[in-house]
């Protein structure tokens, strides 16, 4: 069994991304961990109607993302305990260690994250340059390891990436949907985030087909061979 450790910003990123792989993975019996910068205290949905303040969304946050994990099967949640909407300015250098000491401990297979890019959001940027970084300074001193780089994408990337700076073979295709009623339990445990989406809240047969039957993923370091069915 492989190790796949997913390194994002905020609680509900590794669900409304790519919960449908993680629970994948999960449920075949390989370990996944999810390292989550923030709580997500910033952010601005408090629920409909509010049932948080901002005084109190860090620890609702922190309880729907161990919900998450439940419903996704994951079983190993560490969180770095930066502020949301200012992992950007924290020093990079010691984000960067923050993010290694935890590859280096747990040695991982596969490593998921944000594109610094085109994960959009500053927090999703930084926390993947960060894990970027840290994921080479880790192959550097490890050049025996054969671990992977991924980051996460959506199907517009992957049906064009040569339109993004990649190529058709850096493109990993997850079918995952039967997995999609993992997902949709653990969106909906994101309750702050999620309550006002009104189309997650009909009968599961019916919710389930809101989501695509795959997740896409970009191979970040060569060789590129055959990506479509497998990160590890």
């Amino acid at each position: 069994m492989s190790t796949i450790l997913a390194v994002f910003a905020h609680p509900d990123d590794e669900t409304f991304i790519c919960g449908g792989t993680l629970a994948k993975y999960a449920n075949e019996g390989h370990k996944v961990i999810l390292v989550c910068a923030t709580k997500g205290e910033m952010g601005r949905r408090m629920g409909v109607p509010p049932m948080a303040t901002r005084e109190s969304i860090p620890f609702i946050r922190e309880v729907e993302l161990k919900n998450a994990c439940y419903a996704l099967g994951i079983e190993d949640l560490r969180l770095l305990g930066l502020r949301d909407k200012l992992v950007e300015i924290f020093p990079f250098h010691e984000l960067t260690r923050m993010v290694l000491e935890k590859i280096e401990e747990v040695r991982p297979d596969a490593v998921i994250t944000f594109h610094e890019v085109l994960g959009g959001h500053p927090d999703h940027c930084s926390i993947g340059l960060a894990t970027t970084t840290a994921f080479r300074q880790y192959k550097e001193k490890n050049i025996d390891c054969y671990a992977n780089l991924y980051y996460v994408c959506w199907s517009n990337i992957a049906g064009n990436p040569k339109q993004f700076g990649f190529e058709y073979n850096q493109i990993t295709k997850i079918y995952v949907k039967p997995y999609n009623t993992q997902k949709l339990h653990a969106f909906r445990a994101h309750k702050t985030q999620s309550e006002m989406d009104k189309w997650l809240w009909n009968t599961d047969e019916i919710s389930v087909n809101h989501f695509q039957a795959h997740e896409y993923f970009i191979h970040a370091n060569g060789p590129f061979g055959n990506q479509l069915n497998s990160l590890i």
